[in-house]
């Protein structure tokens, strides 16, 4: 989700640019002409938009540039994740950027794989560090991409989902062209990502994707946008219009486009939905908005006192099998 932790810098410009429209746009208006007033107002209304957008979707940030803080919970991993040998793949985007994963081969003779799309402003290996040595023992090869502007991968402005559906698939292609025959393919997403393999739901899949965990996604980029601005107390009816406006030249995709509900209406694939009942990154919500909408078979997961992407460490044993009981329907040994 966006704007979860604000570096100092870019909350009060928010606000300032806010208070300078109301105040400062008032006070021109009754100094000037109307014409001229609104003219100004208009310009600082732009340059809120396009500051917002920087601030929610490009790589070089501030807090994207902070020190990742490990989960204590997640630290016994650990040790094994650095006994394992990750290849490093690497593929070009349709657009030009250059993105890598990393994969891990699974310790038996398996066509089972699963690809794992990481959250906003995390990667790979951080945001799989406990799901990758459950997978792992359940015989799956695994490949972990960095989403485009994160970790590795190249890329100015985040996707947000909507893009990197289209680089998931890409990812989907190029491990069906490493095996050379039919695969088991399974996709779990966690938050940013979860949307990623759902908004991919929507679009023609190979056959060899044979079911999704979709774990705390939203149900939109302009709802996820909106939730955001309104738990910061800045009106989003003020900055999502001109955001909008702007976002397609901006970041190469309009936010108004950028919908999961509408994909999973389309999907043919089914799909686990998990999400905490304390979420209040991604609320919780949404997942019923999402399990509702969807037309592939689907089952639902709702763990009790866990916040956003905090399923797994809240309740391991309940997540485990719920998983494992969700894939035994489509994957087969």
């Amino acid at each position: 989700p966006i704007l979860i932790i604000v570096e100092k810098e870019y909350y009060f410009s928010i606000n300032l640019c806010y208070d300078i429209i109301i105040k400062k746009g008032m006070m021109i208006l009754k100094k000037k002409t109307l014409a001229y007033g609104a003219l100004i107002s208009g310009a600082i209304i732009g340059f809120v938009g396009v500051t917002a957008i920087d601030f929610a979707c490009r790589k070089d940030t501030p807090l994207n540039k902070q020190k990742p803080k490990v989960d204590p919970r997640i630290e016994k991993y650990i040790p094994w994740l650095k006994q394992q040998h990750f290849e490093t793949w690497e593929m070009t985007s349709h657009d030009g950027l250059k993105l890598k994963a990393k994969f891990l081969k699974a310790d038996r003779d398996t066509n089972k794989v699963l690809i794992a799309v990481h959250g906003y402003r995390s990667y790979n290996l951080k945001e799989y560090a406990y799901y990758i040595k459950f997978y792992h023992d359940l015989g799956f090869h695994i490949l972990l991409p960095d989403n485009r502007a994160h970790g590795e991968s190249e890329g100015t402005y985040i996707g947000f989902g909507w893009l990197d559906r289209l680089d998931c698939i890409q990812w989907i292609d190029q491990v069906k062209e490493y095996f050379h025959k039919d695969l088991q393919i399974v996709l779990h997403g966690i938050s940013m990502g979860s949307a990623t393999v759902l908004m991919a739901s929507g679009e023609k899949l190979p056959d060899d994707v044979k079911c999704i965990i979709s774990d705390c996604g939203f149900t939109s980029v302009l709802d996820e946008f909106k939730h955001e601005l309104n738990q910061r107390h800045i009106p989003a009816p003020l900055i999502l219009p001109t955001a909008t406006l702007l976002s397609k030249k901006r970041v190469g995709y309009s936010f108004k486009e950028a919908s999961t509900i509408d994909q999973v209406k389309k999907s043919k694939t089914p799909t686990l939905f998990i999400h905490g009942d304390q979420d209040n990154f991604v609320p919780t919500y949404m997942v019923y908005d999402l399990y509702n909408a969807c037309s592939a078979e689907k089952d639902l997961l709702i763990v009790e006192g866990a916040g956003h992407a905090q399923s797994y460490l809240v309740n391991p044993k309940l997540c485990e099998s719920t998983i494992i009981e969700f894939m035994n329907k489509y994957i087969k040994e």
